[in-house]
């Protein structure tokens, strides 16, 4: 009798990567099978643990002794790797389950990714590992290595060394790839995951499970999809103060961007909640997998820099010149070499050599004086990282400066150093000397530019005070008052507010807005127009008619009653002439407000990663001139701050050209408001302020606009009740 075994969840997680006993259903002596490479690397990764080979009818399998079923195994299995057809997978749990197996390893295919039936079949295996407690990587995946334990189960051909990188993948095929480069770029792992369709465990639990791993300094992500938006975002913020993440994100181009009802959902496609939730969350972007291991390997053998001066030593003007113009893409600067930097240079270097940043020892530049460059840009306090570029002249010899170089890395280990050998065959040896030792080396300056970048962006993000604030709390807002519009109009069977019923909800949030009642009549009209007093806007209200001005549905200056009823009547008129099927509910009636900067503050709800905050140009030509920043609710003073300082507008309301200087802190405290407002209120899907007029004075928010999810109305009553 087998005794079953309690284990938490994380003893589960970890018993994917460090199990005693490991279990190989499909295992195979056919060289032509995937279970027999699973197996065949298994048994040559090292692996001193038990391995239980499970196969129908051989008795024996690769040398090792096989079983029939799991309930033949005589031991407990920790690991249970499956290989075969998916419609045996269902059963094959039941029987895990009886066991006590609680991770499972799916490589078998034929699930979601062949269509609806595999989809439901999916569904259907969810389910039961679920009511069995069961945690799964895949199904329809690569397999996984852990370079330290050491455990080799995918059914790839390469092998890999053993590093610090730690990757996530959710392409197997693109594993196969990067395992058989990485052999020739001699880069070493710790562990390699391909999470397959993600039925259960994905990269949240393994960024997790990576940033306590002590063999794991770097850890790498290519991701089609994020499931679990909100706990990615928190996860990685945890992680990367201990570790970089560095990502690749495939699948973001436009064509993927949802259809949206508002102007901030129609710029806010899927590739800006990526770059948005990537910035939040402190991972470091990338856009090709080369730049991935360029930054990557960076990180593994270098430090972080104190600053982002960089100072660039060459023998060639072409490539220093091609350095600088990549350093200042990549947010880095030249350092100002100190006076006695450059007089020492002076002294020592041929006459005719450049002594300031960069330094260009000439063509008949050599070891003597790259090292006495060197030296000095390491002693001088206004440099925080080197670029050394060496091109092939006559004279050069590439392995006694190499050596060089990794002297002086060693000697000065406090800053960084990357290097650049821009030639071929020979600059062969230097190359491999120099990465032997732990120098990022390439062979052209623009990749040894983004090595050093990569380092200072993470330095960044690790100084970000955003990092370490919580979002404003504001005690004065009025949250019943939203609770009741929200519930009013659900119980209405609408989805969308009023522009009064929207005005309300902002003004509730302490937003400042113009005095803004509906009327569904013309009396009606009049009677409000005597209460708030002329002038007047007077604007069309309807779900389907979003853009009220394409219709001449905004009037602005009312002056008179007369004015204000032919309005109401030709409104409604063009209403009915440009969308004859459109639910006119009535007319706003507004206080006219005066005129500033038009701005536009905005939140869409994004599928994945939740709410989606925009501040810019607001006006009829926000979705022309798109000078908008993006942000994460929650937003932070500080972020609010950056994000508005990062648009265009931001100068205007500086009182560029002579203007006057708009409140720009009542700019920044109104998206926080806005912030908070979702955050209390995550039922709602779109919210516009556009325009928010912002003078010298403050800002008035004219125009608000705001649709919520009846669906997600309700689930929010149903957790406030219980």
């Amino acid at each position: 009798m087998i005794k079953l075994l309690l284990l938490s969840d994380r003893e589960i997680l970890e018993n994917f990567f460090m199990p005693r006993t490991v279990a190989v259903v499909g295992a195979s002596n056919n060289p032509s099978k995937v279970g027999y490479s699973l197996l065949h690397n298994l048994l040559r990764s090292g692996y001193d643990g038990k391995i239980f080979p499970v196969n129908l009818k051989d008795e024996e399998v690769q040398g090792i002794k096989a079983y029939r079923t799991l309930k033949e195994i005589p031991e407990h299995v920790d690991l249970l790797v499956v290989s075969i057809p998916s419609p045996y997978v269902l059963d094959l749990m039941d029987e895990a389950h009886e066991r006590g197996i609680k991770s499972v390893l799916i490589i078998s295919a034929g699930f979601k990714e062949i269509g609806p039936e595999g989809a439901m079949l999916e569904q259907k295996l969810l389910a039961k590992i679920r009511e069995y407690g069961m945690r799964v990587i895949g199904p329809n995946c690569l397999g996984l290595i852990d370079n330290f334990t050491p455990l080799n189960i995918t059914f790839t051909k390469s092998n890999s060394k053993q590093g610090n990188l730690g990757f996530v993948s959710q392409s197997g095929a693109l594993i196969t790839g990067i395992l058989d480069w990485s052999v020739k770029e001699d880069i070493g792992f710790s562990k390699f995951v391909s999470v397959g369709n993600k039925l259960d465990i994905d990269e949240v639990e393994l960024i997790e499970l990576m940033g306590e791993d002590q063999h794991t300094k770097v850890i790498l992500l290519y991701l089609e999809a994020v499931n679990k938006g909100r706990e990615f975002i928190e996860v990685c913020r945890r992680v990367v103060k201990k570790k970089p993440i560095i990502a690749i994100k495939s699948g973001t181009s436009k064509a993927g961007a949802r259809a949206a009802s508002s102007h901030t959902g129609a710029m806010a496609g899927a590739n800006t909640a990526y770059t948005t939730a990537f910035e939040k969350a402190g991972v470091i972007r990338v856009d090709r997998i080369e730049d991935l291991f360029t930054i990557a390997t960076t990180f593994s053998w270098q430090p972080l820099p104190r600053s982002n001066q960089l100072c660039i030593i060459t023998n060639a003007g072409g490539p220093g010149i091609i350095a600088t113009d990549h350093a200042e893409f990549n947010g880095l600067s030249l350092a100002p070499l100190s006076s006695t930097t450059i007089n020492t240079l002076k002294q020592n270097l041929h006459p005719a050599a450049a002594t300031h940043n960069p330094i260009d020892v000439l063509g008949t530049g050599g070891a003597k004086e790259y090292r006495i460059s060197m030296e000095l840009a390491m002693k001088d306090p206004n440099v925080g990282m080197i670029l050394v570029i060496l091109a092939p002249q006559e004279m050069t010899k590439p392995v006694e400066i190499a050596e060089v170089i990794i002297d002086i890395s060693k000697r000065f280990p406090e800053k960084p150093v990357s290097v650049s050998f821009f030639g071929g065959k020979e600059m062969e040896k230097g190359l491999e000397l120099l990465k032997r030792n732990y120098i990022p080396a390439f062979t052209f300056p623009e990749k040894g530019v983004l090595a050093l970048a990569g380092l200072w962006r993470y330095q960044a993000i690790l100084s970000r005070p955003e990092f370490y604030e919580l979002p404003r709390e504001f005690p004065s807002v009025r949250k019943e008052i939203v609770q009741n519009i929200f519930d009013s109009v659900v119980e209405q069977g609408r989805v969308t507010l009023l522009g009064s019923e929207s005005i309300a909800v902002a003004q509730a949030y302490g937003i400042r807005v113009p005095q803004t009642e509906t009327a569904f009549t013309t009396n009606e009209a009049v009677e409000i127009a005597n209460r708030i007093g002329y002038p007047l806007v007077m604007k069309i209200t309807s779900p389907q008619i979003l853009h009220k001005t394409d219709i001449n549905g905004v009037r602005i200056g009312i002056q008179d009653e007369k004015e204000l009823t032919d309005a109401f009547a030709e409104m409604l008129r063009a209403a009915r002439t440009h969308f004859p099927h459109a639910k006119v509910i009535g007319v706003d009636i507004q206080q006219l407000a005066k005129k500033g900067t038009e701005l536009i503050i905005g939140v869409s709800k994004d599928p994945q990663f939740g709410h989606l905050a925009i501040i810019g140009t607001g006006g009829i030509y926000t979705n022309v001139f798109e000078d908008v920043q993006f942000g994460l609710v929650p937003i932070t003073h500080t972020e609010a701050t950056q994000m508005l300082e990062g648009t265009k507008v931001y100068s205007i309301l500086q009182g560029a050209r002579g203007g006057k200087k708009a409140d720009i802190g009542s700019v920044i405290e109104t998206l926080e408001r806005v912030s908070r407002l979702v955050q209390d209120f995550p039922q709602m899907v779109d919210l516009d302020i556009n325009p928010l007029f912002a003078d010298e004075t403050g800002v008035m928010a004219v125009d608000v606009k705001i649709t919520i999810s009846k669906e997600e109305h309700q689930k929010q009553k149903q957790e406030e009740s219980t």
